[in-house]
């Protein structure tokens, strides 16, 4: 068990007072006794009519719960995702242990640099999910990341992955292919690194672009 990380989530449905049992039955469907990372999923409900006041609610009962469940064990740390910058000063408002991490969607075409930067004056952790643009955008045909990865005799995919990691930001990318898993993982083996002006290259490419939901419609 200390070889794996476990990463859960509290889905919007689960919002408010009644997170604790959200948070047991992962426990319970995990067949673990603790996660090393629990997350509030959105920071609120994603329904077409919202209440700002009902949202900011939901965001304080479910944050309270996760602090409990910090406090006894069953959490190793907790965090948020999908939060922009106005719901975090919201979390900062009230909360008693501050979160830990933010996981967002980040990528070469969608690089939330202001919210990064926030984010790190802050202190959290920062977790890039859809790293890859769920393979989106033609992301992975891009001709600058073809260059780099020729350059260093990887693929465009490793090479995404390998910026976010150099930037500090550890990403989570998903595939139902073992051997795509292996390709991923070699990312973060320190087998390559990219260069400054790699790096830079890359930090040129930001369109704006996202592929998930976007939070700010979340009252």
């Amino acid at each position: 068990r200390s070889e794996v990380m476990l990463v859960t989530k509290i889905w919007y449905d689960d919002m408010g007072p009644n997170a604790s049992a959200a948070i047991n039955r992962s426990l319970t469907e995990l067949g673990t006794d603790y996660v090393d990372l629990l997350l509030m999923h959105f920071p609120g409900s994603i329904d077409a009519m919202q209440s700002p006041s009902a949202n900011r609610q939901r965001r304080y009962d479910t944050w309270r719960c996760m602090e409990d469940a910090q406090r006894i064990g069953v959490a190793r740390q907790i965090g948020v995702s999908n939060f922009t910058r106005r719901h975090l000063k919201d979390i900062f408002s009230f909360c008693h242990d501050p979160p830990a991490v933010l996981q967002l969607e980040v990528h070469p075409y969608f690089q939330q640099t202001e919210l990064i930067e926030y984010c790190r004056d802050e202190g959290l952790q920062l977790m890039a999910q859809s790293p890859l643009a769920n393979g989106q955008l033609g992301l992975l045909n891009n001709k600058v990341l073809a260059q780099i990865a020729m350059a260093h005799g990887r693929t465009p995919a490793q090479v995404a992955l390998r910026w976010l990691l150099q930037l500090g930001i550890p990403p989570v990318a998903f595939s139902t292919s073992p051997e795509r898993l292996r390709e991923n993982l070699s990312a973060a083996d320190g087998s390559f690194t990219l260069t400054e002006d790699e790096m830079s290259q890359i930090s040129f490419l930001d369109r704006n672009k996202r592929v998930g939901f976007d939070p700010n419609l979340i009252a």
